[in-house]
């Protein structure tokens, strides 16, 4: 898909899109081979499990979102009492 910025005027009623270049990286006789190369998609990163939880439980904390779960399970409790029939 190409946006309409991609497309050139050639005269007043005509228009062409940009003829393909190969990047300064490949020659023109290794121009077929541009897009074989195999890509690696992923990305390293540490993998600190527990440093995580830390942070998301203190983050949980920090924001008043403890709060809100009290109050909901209070909330709750109380409108189970009030429909449940004995």
């Amino acid at each position: 898909m190409h946006s309409e910025s991609s497309w050139i005027a050639v005269s007043e009623t005509g228009w062409r899109q940009p003829e393909p270049s190969v990047p300064a990286a490949f020659g023109m006789k290794d121009a077929w081979r541009q897009g074989t190369t195999p890509i690696l998609a992923q990305e390293q990163f540490d993998q600190d499990i527990l440093g995580d939880l830390g942070n998301i439980f203190a983050n949980f904390i920090e924001s008043g979102q403890v709060w809100a779960l009290i109050v909901g399970f209070v909330l709750g409790y109380m409108l189970r009492s009030v429909t449940t029939f004995r």
